[in-house]
């Protein structure tokens, strides 16, 4: 079955859900807090972040190799004080980089297509940005 680029493999939430509370844990948010906020259990919320937490550094160099991939001329995020704001940060450098290689821009400009980060990061994961086995830890970068 193929999933649209709103959803993650094995995953009843949305990507923008989840993505949401990735980034509010980044902005150092414990679980309960965002689940609240979320309106979500708060053990499913825990569960994004465990999962998020152990691949946080393979995930930011899959980012960063999409990015130089995607941009001949890529601007790197610089180091954004944890392994959790550094993955988040190369996934938005990525998302920068669809923006500049395909004309697309967050805001809705008329003719624009508006491209928002969690489709992409569903997109460059192909689903699997939380499931297990993703990224293979094999592969070279």
């Amino acid at each position: 079955m193929l999933l649209p680029v709103l959803l993650l493999l094995r995953r009843a939430d949305t990507a923008a859900v989840i993505g949401a509370a990735l980034t509010a844990r980044a902005a150092g948010q414990g679980h309960r807090l965002i689940a609240a906020a979320l309106g979500r259990p708060a053990d499913t919320v825990r569960g994004w972040l465990r999962r998020f937490a152990t691949r946080a550094e393979p995930v930011r160099a899959v980012f960063t190799g999409w990015c130089r991939a995607l941009d001949p001329d890529p601007v790197l995020p610089g180091p954004a004080g944890t392994a959790w704001a550094d993955a988040l940060a190369a996934i938005h450098a990525a998302v920068r980089a669809v923006h500049a290689r395909f004309g697309a821009s967050d805001d809705a400009v008329a003719g624009v297509v508006v491209v928002p980060v969690w489709p992409v990061a569903v997109a460059v994961s192909a689903g699997r940005l939380l499931a297990p086995g993703w990224p293979d830890p094999t592969a070279s970068n």
